[in-house]
């Protein structure tokens, strides 16, 4: 291979590992699918107390909660920027607001312990049933997702 063909190879070789990073995020490899994007686990406490803890965490941070038979949702709004990358500037000027959505789950590991995960999206056209768009975080963008979650495990400690 001449050296022209090389240097163009390696010029290309740090995007080609950063696509591949975030494509796999950087939570650990034993975790489930499920628990990729953020999650921590919790020893000792029950279903309820974990519950709980999650919801205080969560209004404390502006978050709005739902309760369904699939777990918990939260949403808030996002931030301006937010909504002029979901719904451009013309959308946002006529009142398009993107919503912040975080699904968390509880699921039981046996001998005492459960893991509290979760997931996040960016909604466009939030409660409308034909235009809302719900696109989920990728794995890299899960840092204060994670940070919500270990707050509710350490005041479960």
């Amino acid at each position: 291979m001449n050296t022209l063909k090389l240097h163009t190879l390696l010029k290309f070789l740090p995007l080609v590992l950063a696509c591949g990073l975030a494509s796999f995020g950087c939570s650990s490899m034993n975790q489930p699918a499920s628990a990729s994007f953020a999650s921590v686990t919790i020893s000792g406490k029950t279903a309820a107390e974990i519950r709980d803890a999650t919801v205080a965490v969560f209004r404390e941070n502006e978050y709005q909660v739902f309760a369904s038979s699939q777990g918990l949702t939260f949403e808030k709004e996002g931030s301006k920027l937010n909504s002029i990358s979901r719904d451009g500037l013309v959308g946002t000027h006529y009142g398009a607001v993107t919503i912040i959505r975080v699904r968390v789950a509880l699921v039981d590991l046996g001998g005492g312990k459960q893991r509290l995960q979760c997931q996040a999206s960016m909604v466009s056209g939030a409660g409308d049933a034909f235009t809302e768009e719900e696109h989920r975080l990728a794995n890299f963008r899960s840092g204060p997702y994670q940070d919500l979650l270990d707050e509710v495990a350490k005041r479960l400690k």
